[in-house]
């Protein structure tokens, strides 16, 4: 029974109206399954555009299947409701597209609609003023109207084919400026609007296989179902491109796609500040070129797993380190087409890493030299008090006999216990100065100066002028000395323990030999030489350690001389060391090194 009214309904229906009715159909199908999508901006322009192609099918087909000239005329009146917003609805949609949302205003929606608003008033009123249609008449032998265009027709045609040239526009500039994902978007829209505007060519100019048939209603289905179809199968519009920009183009993170070829497809403006690119465009340019000095960045992409590598970058004069994790992009069936390329600026991260590393670097010399102090303090504690207990205690033994003595008179026994006082008073002086040195050397900070040697080794000379005296000593001094940087008091102290074992563990008498020598490393090197029994290979590298006698029949106090000198050397950024061949009669060569002054003298 359906069947049957249905064939008689299609019996009645002239064929064009049958292909307007369809061309409905279509739109009201579109309609309903982009209605889920309706909150993207192109869509819900899209859905304009299916609705007043849908009532200008609709009145057109309803044109074809009246019997008269007026009723004829009357729909045709009628299908100005969806003519004249069609243009105006295909620029919004492109221009939403295209992402240019700024356009896209309540003004600008007025103005556009003023025109369109203003044909429906002269075509209803065309019978008094005939500005859209001059004449109207049916085609002889044919089921359809012919129209003399009035000036106000050409008018809305010119102003209808401005919108959907710059719709056109809108389309090209999106195909400029996406990805080569939206480029495809934009590309199947582009073909799918040329449609309507070439049905729209064909009834305008007569170049039509059907005279006086506007295909342009039809024709303006076609974009709908082919949206639709995107919409669907691929989810054109899930992910659009205003989605793309906001977020892509907003991030600090540089990002770069890369097609399977190595040529580069997008990238966002973060990636022009990294490497400092701006006005040089690098899309569609082989990737491994535009980088080629980041080796390790280009050598990534290889394979199909995510690597991730640190990149240094040099931008405005200033390093920086990013994270780099290079990813494999795969198609919708899952056939390598690209990398994706992200770098995560993390400077800040590995200065915070370096700062955290150089104080956990200090804080560790810092604990190391609290325990050499604690273990120096231990032992030095342990040696000063033997010694000076000993001293006083020979202070207080000759007290004691010089009172004595004082008593009975015996001036020459007096003398003799004065002689034994001011030695061990001199001693216990000698530890008290090497304790202060000591201290001074671990906690002061001082700024090197150049050296007047000269006057230096005098001193030091001076402080031991009773032992040089004693020991016969001969001691040979270079005519010049070379300048080099450090702190007089302290070298001072090195010379004076450097001369003090010279004259202890030298021949008899001591012959000592002093030099210096200009390295080519800018260093000066500063030498004493004895004329001793010298120092084994075996014991040449213990004679830098604290509380070491080698000869402990010959030394007094308590082996912390030399142990100074290398602490004192150090804290100057120098060397110390002691050159012997161990054979008796050629002594020992004790050295130390400085850094050579800017200013030679």
């Amino acid at each position: 029974m359906a069947g049957t009214l249905v064939h008689t309904i299609l019996d009645t229906l002239p064929q064009e109206s049958i292909i307007e009715f369809l061309a409905v159909v279509m739109a009201v199908c579109t309609i309903v399954i982009l209605w889920r999508y309706r909150k993207s901006p192109e869509v819900k322009y899209m859905l304009f555009i299916e609705f007043f192609a849908a009532i200008w099918a609709f009145t057109y087909g309803m044109e074809f299947s009246s019997p008269d000239l007026e009723t004829k005329k009357h729909w045709s009146q009628l299908s100005y409701l969806g003519i004249s917003f069609l243009p105006v609805c295909y620029f919004l949609f492109t221009t939403a597209f295209s992402q240019k949302y700024h356009v896209i205003t309540p003004l600008n929606i007025g103005l556009l609609s003023i025109i369109p608003f203003f044909t429906l008033l002269l075509i209803f009123t065309n019978d008094y003023h005939l500005l859209v249609w001059s004449k109207v008449w049916l085609a002889n032998g044919a089921n359809m109207l012919l129209y003399k265009h009035g000036i106000w027709f050409w008018v809305f045609w010119g102003y209808s084919i401005t919108l959907i040239f710059a719709g056109l526009y809108n389309l090209l500039h999106a195909m400029h400026e996406f990805t080569a994902y939206y480029k495809s978007q934009a590309n199947t829209l582009l073909v799918a609007t040329l449609f309507p505007f070439l049905g729209n060519v064909m009834y305008v100019t007569g170049i039509n296989p059907i005279p006086g048939l506007d295909w342009t209603p039809l024709f303006f289905v076609f974009p709908g179902l082919i949206i639709t179809f995107g919409v669907v199968r691929y989810r054109m519009f899930d992910l659009v491109p205003f989605a793309r920009n906001k977020l892509i183009d907003t991030m600090s993170d540089g990002v770069i796609v890369i097609n399977s070829e190595g040529f580069i497809e997008d990238c966002n403006p973060a990636l022009y500040r990294i490497f400092s690119l701006n006005g040089k465009s690098i899309i569609r340019k082989h990737f491994s070129r535009i980088f080629a000095r980041y080796q390790d960045l280009v050598a990534s992409l290889e394979g199909e797993k995510i690597k991730v590598i640190e990149l240094e970058v040099y931008n405005t004069g200033l390093l920086r380190f990013y994270q780099t994790q290079i990813s494999p992009v795969f198609n919708r069936n899952q056939q390598f087409s690209g990398y994706l390329v992200q770098l995560n600026d993390i400077t800040s991260l590995k200065q915070t890493q370096n700062r955290i590393k150089e104080t956990n670097e200090q804080l560790q010399n810092e604990v190391e030299e609290r325990g050499r102090l604690i273990e120096d303090l231990d032992a030095f504690a342990h040696a000063v008090a033997h010694d000076l207990r000993n001293s006083l205690g020979s202070v207080y033994a000759s007290s004691e006999v010089m009172q004595l003595s004082a008593e009975d008179g015996d001036t020459e026994q007096l003398k003799e216990m004065a002689g034994l006082v001011r030695e061990a008073a001199q001693k216990a002086m000698n530890i008290t100065q090497e304790l202060l040195i000591l201290a001074t050397v671990s906690h002061q900070e001082i700024e090197g100066t150049p050296l007047e040697m000269a006057r230096i080794f005098s001193d030091a000379k001076n402080q031991l002028k009773n032992l040089i005296s004693k020991s016969n000593a001969q001691i040979h001094t270079p005519d010049t000395w070379p300048v080099a940087m450090g702190y007089a008091p302290w070298i001072e102290e090195v010379w004076a323990n450097y001369l003090t074992n010279a004259m202890k563990y030298g021949g008899t008498p001591p012959v000592i030999e002093v030099g210096a020598d200009t390295l080519q490393n800018g260093v000066v090197r500063f030498w004493i030489q004895d004329n001793g029994n010298g120092i084994s290979l075996e014991n040449q590298h213990k004679l830098f350690q604290k509380y070491i006698r080698l000869a402990p029949e010959k030394a007094e106090g308590y082996g912390l001389g030399l142990s100074i000198v290398k602490r004192i050397v150090e804290k100057l950024d120098g060397r110390v060391g002691v050159e012997s061949t161990g054979r008796e009669g050629e002594g020992a060569r004790f050295w130390f090194e400085l850094p050579e002054s800017p200013a030679k003298s």
